[in-house]
């Protein structure tokens, strides 16, 4: 029975295979009340992923940046995104995927976000689909500055929304 179960244990890592990122981009939005919007992005995504077999809901794992890889049409701006990033400090910014759950047509994924050296539950809704051989993760979610202990900045009376969008899509392998 003892080995029995070993072997149980055994073949559920057999059937688990790491998932290569083939591509994959990461947007960021938010606005200056009154101004502009203010939209970077990186294609630069690390990630260390599995899936059991082809069923999308086993998707383990975790999906990073350097947030000073994140590039906006303004460079002078950037740099005061890296400082309330805390980019010095906390470069890495890490989604840890803890659960996919199907509901409906679309899926939600469930994890861990660390930002700032904060890490806070978080969902987000995502389209999953199979093309080809590659699997496609398309999806978006918000987070408020506030909740990783950043405070959206102000310059001359403009000051920048707390919360941020982010969308993202990954193609894996």
């Amino acid at each position: 029975m003892r080995n029995l179960l070993i072997l149980m244990f055994l073949s559920c890592f057999a059937f688990s295979s790491n998932l290569e990122l083939v591509q994959g981009e990461i947007k960021a939005h938010t606005e200056v009340f009154g101004d502009s919007e203010i939209n970077p992005s990186t294609k630069k995504i690390d990630t260390n992923l599995s899936i059991n077999s082809i069923d999308f809901e086993s998707i383990r794992g975790k999906v990073l940046i350097n947030s000073g890889d994140l590039k906006s049409s303004k460079e002078a701006r950037d740099e005061n995104m890296y400082e309330l990033l805390n980019t010095k400090i906390y470069p890495s910014v890490v989604f840890d995927i803890k659960d996919i759950k199907k509901e409906d047509k679309n899926y939600i994924i469930s994890g861990l976000l660390t930002l700032n050296g904060v890490t806070k539950e978080l969902s987000s809704q995502a389209t999953i689909i199979k093309i080809d051989e590659n699997i496609q993760l398309m999806g978006d979610f918000n987070i408020l500055l506030s909740q990783f202990n950043m405070e959206a900045p102000t310059m001359f009376f403009l000051t920048v929304r707390d919360q941020i969008d982010i969308n993202y899509t990954l193609v894996l392998k």
